[in-house]
């Protein structure tokens, strides 16, 4: 399957656990809510072209949580600094492209590559993944004139039933906000910091020195309490031989297909 943008944000959404991606609201009118939300912060003039540098996405609503996106040239991560998950991606071949899995906490991490991508059944966009699943979302909204923050425009439409109204950073190549209302329900998360490219260095870095386990081996591996816990908890996708109870114990005997 090719991740589209609903795809992307509901894989987003898995480094929450709790729910949606994007928080939400009780039923208020979409203009109540995007009147009382905070400005987002506006990037410095500095960044403008940068491939270097992270967003600090706040989520509010019913969820409350916060998410970073990191990016380094040819590489993007997602990171939710509350449960110590993230999501890394490399396309530096960008027919080729690998990803990681990263567990902060247990500093362990998961590494995918091309070929278990496409066991997966797995094809990604890089426009998409570099741009919080927005790149195709913005050709699909009106444009509606300058925005809040210099070099920014905002887009706002219907698309897919569902009403967008979006502050795009022209300099950043991201959102620095988005508003949705579906059925009533109105969902919103916003840029609240600019992450200097030290930052997003320090964490890529001491992310590479967790131990790492192929996603080829986990079938190897499936006594390992941590990968068992995690495949439990839906964060890795089980090998086709495993069945984990409620403990993440492997149960012999029985298979998933």
């Amino acid at each position: 399957m090719t991740l589209s943008p609903a795809h992307t944000w509901r894989n987003l959404a898995t480094l929450f656990k709790a729910g949606a991606l994007f928080g939400l609201f009780s039923a208020n009118a979409f203009a109540a809510v995007a009147a009382k939300a905070d400005s987002p912060i506006c990037p410095a003039a500095t960044l403008n072209g940068s491939q270097h540098f992270g967003v600090q996405y706040q989520l509010s609503g019913a969820q409350h949580g916060t998410l970073q996106l990191l990016r380094r040239q040819a590489q993007t991560a997602y990171f939710n600094p509350g449960n110590g998950v993230g999501e890394w991606w490399n396309f530096s071949v960008a027919e080729h492209p690998s990803f990681i899995r990263v567990f902060a906490k247990q500093q362990r991490r998961i590494d995918y590559y091309m070929g278990d991508l496409r066991t997966l059944n797995i094809h990604v966009s890089q426009p998409e993944i570099e741009s919080f699943a927005a790149a195709h979302l913005r050709s699909q909204l009106r444009h509606k004139g300058a925005g809040s923050c210099a070099d920014s425009q905002v887009y706002e439409g219907d698309y897919q039933q569902v009403h967008y109204r979006l502050l795009w950073s022209d300099s950043l190549q991201l959102p620095l906000q988005l508003t949705t209302e579906h059925k009533g329900q109105i969902k919103q998360w916003q840029a609240s910091k600019i992450m200097p490219a030290r930052e997003v260095d320090m964490l890529l870095s001491r992310w590479q020195q967790f131990a790492d386990t192929d996603y080829a081996d986990i079938g190897d591996n499936e006594t390992d309490p941590f990968l068992a816990q995690m495949i439990n908890q839906g964060f890795i996708e089980h090998s086709e031989h495993a069945v984990y109870n409620s403990n993440g114990q492997p149960m012999s005997g029985q298979h998933i297909h």
